[in-house]
């Protein structure tokens, strides 16, 4: 059995991943607070910012990937949210963000490989990442801990049947699109640009960023340690 475990996949880029995935005979499990409407694929609800939570869920999949060949992890999940200056974030939602961006694809992955079969894992990244943006620093801190921390593992890995990169899927039309653009201009300066990519019609559809990195990224094998970028392969 070729199984997967997909963050988030209740909408957006998660949905689509595990919809190319479905198509090509994989088992698949979404991990993500909410359920997807009208899935054929398995669903666990869990709440990422939340360790305990995390943990549990990982439990409860376990004889599943006993009894697998080989598990791929597409740790996709993220918030934005809180967007503001520091100095002007909420607690509770600054703790939430970092247990979800960051401490819940660390669970996982050491989690995974702690298991005896090959594991194949993809985490989602962002240009965030590399570059500060103002009003996003819990965000752009997240997702370049999850980028060294990515690093780090492939660079564990190698020599042995696992793997780990990234992939960076730009911008796209989903939910966080949304929040983001709705942001106001003292706590998000650059909200006007985000607003500008739905006029100029440059936000992608999620279905054609995980068909990209299913071809990209699963099809064939990806190499270990790796960035992969939407930009670059389409």
């Amino acid at each position: 059995m070729k199984l997967a475990l997909v963050t988030g996949a209740s909408r957006g880029l998660g949905r689509a991943v595990a919809e190319e995935l479905l198509k090509r005979d994989y088992e698949v499990i979404n991990f993500s607070r909410t359920r997807a409407n009208d899935a054929s694929f398995r669903q666990i609800e869990v709440d990422l910012s939340d360790g305990p939570s995390t943990l549990a869920a990982l439990e409860q999949v376990g004889p599943l990937i006993e009894q697998a060949d080989s598990l791929l992890v597409v740790q996709n999940a993220a918030l934005i949210e809180p967007i503001h200056q520091a100095g002007q974030l909420n607690t509770n939602e600054l703790t939430a963000h970092v247990q979800a961006n960051l401490l819940a694809p660390m669970l996982i992955t050491n989690a995974v490989l702690a298991y005896d079969l090959p594991v194949s894992l993809i985490h989602v990244t962002s240009g965030a990442a590399k570059r500060p943006i103002s009003g996003w620093s819990a965000y752009c801190a997240t997702k370049a801990g999850l980028d060294h921390f990515t690093e780090t593992v492939a660079l564990e890995l190698t020599g042995t049947e696992h793997r780990a990169a990234l992939f960076n899927p730009g911008v796209m039309d989903t939910s966080m699109q949304a929040s983001i653009r709705s942001s106001s201009k003292e706590a998000f300066r650059d909200v006007e640009q985000f607003q500008a990519y739905v006029a100029e019609g440059r936000l992608r559809a999620p279905e054609t960023v995980a068909r990209v990195l299913v071809e990209q990224m699963v099809d064939q094998p990806f190499e270990n340690g790796r960035m992969y970028s939407i930009y670059d392969l389409i």
